[in-house]
């Protein structure tokens, strides 16, 4: 019996690697093996096509290849149900007495990161890195026991052999132990088989359902078929390639298949009403999934609405965690990102207008540091505005194009508010269209804010005298076209919450969004209130005056005698065919800044309000608008 000791670059290595700190799933084993199987038969397979042809051209050492016999690759993943054993068997490069020490009893150490693999100079590029990835075996196992026999294909240009190299063996490695125990064996086939005697918790889990799952789970797919045993019966799994999208021929969804020189797969693009239908995204990488959860690595355009997508990174790219779940914020999936988004704006390179129906609404940042993809978005994206007299549906490129070398001024306004100013005030309404060089409607409006913000001069929230009157307004600044990137990361869907009248709070028309109170933080109350919002009693207080002016505002039908504390603030199911503003109209009684003071005096006692610095909260008539009063009666 002979023994190599293992190195530890810590005495807990081995208790760190199965701990579930490092890998989160007790699975994760069987990925570890079948990824060293793979690279064990690509190798041999490389090998072999290299075998006696390294000082040929590459022509002709195809030909030599070509006519031998060839080198077929085969992986068993088996459970036997009695004794709790399960083993993964290869036939393909095997190792040696050599290897065992180099590599398997050197933890962080591997084979095909080393010198003596770069000397090949093979045309594979190997899965394995990290050299841990046995250990995950003791988080199932006490034991691993490892058979082995190196196969004779060596490239004989970089290596001198001698008979030893080839013996086969047989070697335990117990969870803990400081050696690893091998002798010389009677294997005759080349190739590793790797045994593991399942601890119980885990063997009585075990089921034919559960390896093909598990399997599939952390497999794109099987280009080296694997047969996968459980006690007598038998599956195959030999899928050759990634499986097409289920949802590609649904209405509404677009699939873009993908297969060039680093990715293979598809993304797929969708509307809301689809998300139940499209699977979560998976990323892989040659051909194992490298991360759980792949909506959170960041390859989803910031300006498409909803993306999944199915990819597999053919070669080593992305740089990967050391538990191969997860993968490092670095240049590289930088580089992937925009990958993808060049191959969205390729797709759509003829018909920029099939990407509007996927363009995110704006809520969000949707600029990016790539001018070619800003460029396409500006072209498939449509502001409906009132220009010259006439409603049209224009690109933001068209309008900026058309507004080149000006200063001009923008409202953001409602439609319905739009065709209430006209119809309700004509006279003002004139003067209204000669301040304004465009009027942009809310569809996309925050999309439109944020391309106009290397142009943005000034942007206001305008409250008007006149009942129900309001918008905003754009001072856009258009003498040269300017790079959007500089502004991804600062800009502003809305403009500050302040406005030039001393009113508390005003209502902006955001019928696309939950309707909210605006604070205007100029008001002397909102700076009172927001000194000392962090108290319980003052920012339930807070609370509860907005939501009396909410409900007031969305039941503005209904007459209020006094606050009602309804404890805070609470979400109404409401709808309304009139921007809210105009439904504001009269909605709060002449007295209810006396209404708001007794309730002020009723929360909080007059020792409360001098030590918390309130004692200027005061209400006045005129610290509301105008034109949200009931008119006086006689």
């Amino acid at each position: 019996m002979k023994s190599v000791n293992v190195d530890f670059n810590s005495s807990n290595m081995i208790s760190t690697f199965i701990s579930e700190q490092f890998y989160d799933s007790w699975d994760v084993f069987l990925r570890e093996l079948l990824q060293n199987a793979y690279d064990a038969c690509y190798t041999r397979q490389a090998l072999e096509w290299s075998w006696g042809t390294e000082f040929l051209e590459l022509e002709e050492a195809e030909k030599v290849a070509s006519i031998r016999r060839g080198f077929s690759p085969r992986i068993v993943v088996s459970y036997n149900s009695e004794n709790g054993m399960l083993f993964v068997e290869d036939n393909g490069i095997g190792i040696n007495a050599s290897d065992l020490e180099k590599y398997v009893a050197k933890i962080g150490s591997s084979f095909y990161t080393s010198d003596a693999f770069e000397q090949q100079r093979l045309k594979y590029e190997p899965i394995s890195q990290f050299g841990i990835g046995l250990c995950s075996c003791f988080r199932v196992s006490r034991a691993v026991l490892i058979e082995s026999k190196k196969d004779k294909s060596i490239n004989t240009a970089w290596n001198v052999m001698n008979p030893e190299e080839l013996e086969p063996i047989a070697a335990k490695w117990f969870n803990g132990a400081e050696n690893i125990e091998f002798i010389t064996s009677n294997r005759k086939l080349v190739g590793t088989r790797v045994t593991l005697a399942l601890l119980p918790k885990y063997a009585m889990n075990i089921t034919l359902k559960l390896l093909v799952q598990t399997i599939q789970k952390y497999m794109v797919c099987q280009p080296i078929p694997i047969d996968v045993y459980f006690d007598r019966k038998k599956v195959i799994l030999d899928q050759p390639g990634i499986p097409s999208s289920p949802t590609s021929y649904v209405v509404g969804v677009t699939t873009l298949q993908i297969d060039n020189e680093l990715l293979e797969g598809y993304i797929t693009l969708f509307n809301s009403k689809h998300q139940d239908l499209v699977a979560k995204s998976e990323l892989f990488q040659q051909g194992f999934r490298i991360c759980d959860h792949a909506d959170e690595v960041g390859l989803k355009p910031e300006w498409i609405r909803h993306m999944a997508f199915r990819l597999n990174v053919k070669k080593r790219f992305l740089n990967l965690k050391m538990t191969r779940n997860g993968v490092a914020e670095d240049d590289n999936l930088k580089q992937l990102r925009e990958m993808i988004g060049q191959l969205i704006i390729t797709y759509y390179q003829k018909n920029p207008i099939g990407l509007s129906q996927y363009l995110n609404d704006g809520r969000l940042n949707v600029l990016s540091e790539y001018e070619n993809e800003m460029s396409m978005v500006m072209k498939a994206l449509f502001i409906p505005v009132y220009l010259k007299g006439q409603e049209v549906e224009l690109t933001v490129e068209t309008i900026l194009n058309g507004f080149l070398g000006q200063i001009i001024r923008i409202a953001f306004m409602n439609r319905e508010l739009f065709d209430f100013y006209r119809r309700q005030y004509p006279t003002e309404f004139k003067t209204f269209l000669g301040r304004y060089n465009l009027i942009a409607f809310e569809k996309n409006r925050e999309l439109f804010t944020q391309f106009l913000a290397p142009y943005n001069k000034g942007y206001r929230y305008v409250v008007s005298d006149l009942p129900g009157i309001t918008y905003i307004e754009m001072v856009a600044d258009i003498h040269m076209k300017k790079s959007i990137s500089p502004y991804r990361k600062g800009f502003q869907p809305y403009p500050p919450e302040e406005i030039d009248d001393m009113v508390f709070c005003f209502v902006a028309n955001e019928q696309s969004g939950p309707f909210h109170i605006i604070l205007n933080k100029n008001h002397r109350n909102v700076k009172l209130l927001e000194s000392c919002i962090d108290h319980p009693k003052v920012n339930n207080l807070r609370e509860v005056i907005i939501e009396n002016i909410k409900q007031r505002i969305i039941n503005s039908q209904n007459h209020w005698n006094k606050i009602i504390d309804f404890g805070g603030s609470f979400v109404d199911e409401w709808s309304s065919d009139s921007p809210m503003t105009v439904q504001a109209i009269w909605c709060l009684e002449r007295d209810f800044a006396d209404s708001v003071n007794q309730f002020i005096q009723l929360k909080l006692t007059s020792d409360e309000r001098i030590q918390l610095g309130l004692e200027g909260l005061v209400f006045h008539e005129e610290d509301f608008l105008s034109w949200w009063y009931m008119p006086r009666t006689k």
